[in-house]
């Protein structure tokens, strides 16, 4: 059978320098560094169980963002457009569709659309890089937008004994997220870029970091961090008006989105 050579052995000097669409995924990466083993049985979700968790998460990220949009016009923003600049609902609205519906649709597409869609493996890889950044800009401008809402409202938080800024716990493990986001990013630059960051043997080794970490934490963490910041947003209720349901359905959505996330990333 064809075997494939020691990385080691490859002289990268001469070697063709990749980019982002010939940079192999994660099971070529273990063949290139040499540590793949054999499988010990078949996949447990096998590949119509990936497809329909694949397929539960666009769909429950797209019904996250539309309740909440729904949520925050009515009961925060009745009387503006919900995409006010330098408004509060405009940051929960930007941060759902960062991490809510682009990042969770874009590690979807990386783990479906080749085999369901029948997409070329390099066009996946740049839907993925694409989407993946628009979340990162979104976020980062969801984030600025939050910090000069504070900002124009620094006296009355101080006057309630308040900080101006990370005033909850939610705006904690919300930046945290939003760091370990940028730190994908770079990994994912390193491990793609058609610059000669790393050579072939590097680059393959940083692809299977770079899933990880975005398996393990990163997708996760903005499942938490939009839970807990609807938490701060629905504080406690009634469970009869509308406002508080609306947001409780909402939680609800983003804990069945994470749950999916996780089958869709399973190592």
């Amino acid at each position: 059978g064809h075997q494939m050579s020691d990385p080691s052995s490859v002289d990268e000097s001469t070697a063709p320098r990749q980019g982002l669409m010939d940079i192999p995924n994660a099971e070529e990466s273990q063949q290139l560094t040499g540590t793949s083993k054999p499988r010990k049985g078949s996949d447990p979700l096998g590949r119509i169980g990936l497809t329909v968790a694949c397929a539960l998460t666009h769909v429950l990220a797209l019904a996250l963002l539309i309740l909440l949009s729904s949520t925050l016009k009515t009961h925060l923003s009745p009387d503006k457009p919900l995409l006010t600049w330098r408004t509060f609902p405009l940051h929960p609205f930007l941060m759902v569709l960062a991490f809510g519906l682009l990042s969770p649709v874009a590690a979807a597409a990386w783990k479906s659309y080749e085999h369901t869609l029948g997409i070329s493996r390099p066009v996946v890889k740049l839907i993925h890089a694409v989407l993946m950044l628009a979340a990162m800009v979104v976020g980062i401008i969801g984030v600025a937008d939050m910090w000069l809402v504070h900002e124009d409202g620094a006296a009355a938080q101080k006057a309630k004994g308040w900080a101006v800024h990370f005033q909850s716990a939610h705006s904690y493990v919300g930046l945290a997220t939003l760091i370990l986001f940028a730190v994908q990013a770079m990994g994912g630059i390193t491990a793609f870029s058609p610059l000669p960051i790393l050579g072939l043997s590097g680059r393959a080794r940083v692809v299977e970091p770079h899933r990880l970490l975005g398996a393990a934490v990163a997708q996760q963490a903005a499942m938490i961090a939009i839970i807990t910041g609807i938490l701060s947003l629905s504080g406690r209720g009634d469970n009869k008006a509308p406002k508080d349901l609306e947001f409780k359905a909402a939680a609800i959505l983003a804990l069945a989105l994470c749950l999916c996330l996780g089958m869709v990333l399973k190592p």
